[in-house]
């Protein structure tokens, strides 16, 4: 109800509406790929295409209720997408839930969680990561929690309200522990871009058009300029906006 809500205020679109209410009709029947979220395709494709892997993260626990999702890690459906991205070379990663970044005990419960399920779809991975949710970090003891679950990097630094360069560079780096002053294995991933700060009215508000794809491309040749790592975060619930996904696909191959 609420998506139709948005389809129609939002989107402006009545067939849109309809459109989303006849796919939950045929997702509750078990069709998954008419699943409005269901982008993991469409975002592996754009990768292939131009020779990029994309990593995904996946939430495994609720520890604050429905703000971390509605989903589970058991589903069937989840655990269909988790061996898809695998099949498809692409990586898996965690996505804690929001009350994580100062609990040690629930990183590695949600961790462990996550490399439950994908062994047992056969996914076998070197290198394990993810990102906070909400971005939410306490210094150190979010990077603490990463290394003691035996996570090998985050990718949680970046400005939730202006694209840019938190930590300063564009590179990726080890973590340092102030408080222990020692230096972690711990990798961090800084996060250049993530879609809604650059996008909605709440925060940039340059929508997904010129003034968009100017701001990104910016961002992108300094990157180039200095040879770093762009980081890019894209919510895949985000990208059934035609505007959005025409954005995306731009970023992705420019």
């Amino acid at each position: 109800v609420r998506r139709m809500g948005a389809d129609i205020i939002k989107r402006k679109s009545i067939a849109l509406a309809f459109n989303t209410l006849k796919n939950w009709f045929s997702v509750k029947s078990g069709r998954i790929e008419v699943d409005s979220y269901n982008t993991f395709d469409m975002i592996m494709d754009e990768s292939d295409r131009h020779n990029v892997k994309s990593a995904f993260y996946f939430i495994a626990d609720h520890s604050a209720g429905k703000i971390d999702g509605n989903y589970s890690l058991e589903h069937p459906m989840i655990r269909e997408i988790i061996r898809n991205i695998a099949k498809r070379g692409h990586e898996i990663g965690l996505h804690t839930s929001y009350n994580t970044y100062k609990s040690s005990e629930q990183t590695k419960k949600e961790f462990e969680r996550l490399k439950k399920v994908c062994k047992e779809e056969g996914v076998v991975q070197k290198k394990w990561g993810g990102r906070q949710h909400f971005l939410r970090f306490e210094a150190p003891s979010t990077f603490q929690n990463w290394e003691d679950a035996g996570l090998q990097y985050d990718s949680t630094l970046g400005f939730a309200d202006k694209v840019g360069f938190r930590s300063g560079c564009c590179y990726e780096y080890p973590v340092y522990n102030v408080k222990r002053r020692v230096t972690l294995s711990l990798m961090e991933r800084p996060l250049v871009v993530m879609e809604c700060t650059i996008i909605d009215k709440r925060y940039m508000n340059l929508g997904s058009g010129g003034e968009a794809q100017q701001k990104i491309i910016l961002l992108k040749d300094i990157v180039k300029q200095f040879s770093g790592d762009f980081s890019l975060l894209w919510h895949n619930s985000r990208l059934m906006d035609e505007g959005e996904v025409d954005l995306y696909k731009a970023m992705v191959g420019r």
